[in-house]
């Protein structure tokens, strides 16, 4: 639990595929617990790897960090980790959000599906929603990222200079889907300053 007991405002939403994993948990070592803010993250990993992904970056980070799962209600200071194998979305519940898992639709190439998380939160009407498409192959995320650019939301690619594998992010760019190209150490710095609204 957060303690702060706030309504969430904000959601960070971050896909990554190959190199993800450190570089995730670098932009959560350095990222603070933001006021109304929550992360949401489809790393591609299998099935049996998400959980333990969730319990290391909880402890080595200052947020909250779970998998999600089904009905798990989305918290300011928390972080959720999408089930590997699983299509995960973000859910206006009433005046809350919630963790909806279920599986695979047929379009799912990947999965965790970067896509699917970041059009969920797309279509949320009362947070806005900062997508950041981080290292791998493959073009997963690059509709999504689309998405919530579109809806109103900020667009944030990896450059290529710190990205283990240039291609989603690369992808993203050259769609012309992306507010902002920003190495992997100026992200966290990056996040706070949009969250307390310095654009």
């Amino acid at each position: 639990m957060s303690g702060w007991n706030g309504a969430v405002r904000t959601i960070i939403a971050i896909g990554a595929s190959t190199g993800g994993p450190a570089a995730v948990a670098a932009i959560l070592r350095e990222l603070p617990r933001l006021r109304a803010c929550a992360v949401v993250i489809a790393q591609h990993l299998p099935g049996n790897f998400t959980a333990s992904f969730a319990e290391r970056l909880d402890a080595q980070s200052a947020w909250t960090v779970r998998e999600a799962r089904s009905g798990l209600e989305v918290e300011e200071a928390c972080c959720y980790i999408a089930p590997g194998g699983r299509r995960t979305e973000i859910v206006a519940d009433g005046d809350g959000l919630r963790c909806a898992v279920r599986p695979p639709a047929k379009a799912d190439v990947y999965l965790p599906s970067i896509d699917a998380l970041f059009a969920s939160v797309a279509r949320l009407s009362k947070v806005w929603t900062i997508g950041v498409l981080l290292t791998g192959m493959g073009r997963d995320g690059v509709e999504g990222l689309r998405a919530i650019r579109e809806s109103g939301g900020f667009a944030i690619a990896e450059a290529a200079e710190t990205a283990v594998v240039d291609g989603m992010p690369r992808r993203a760019r050259e769609a012309g889907f992306v507010d902002e190209i920003i190495p992997l150490g100026a992200l966290a710095r990056r996040l706070t300053e949009l969250c307390q609204g310095r654009r």
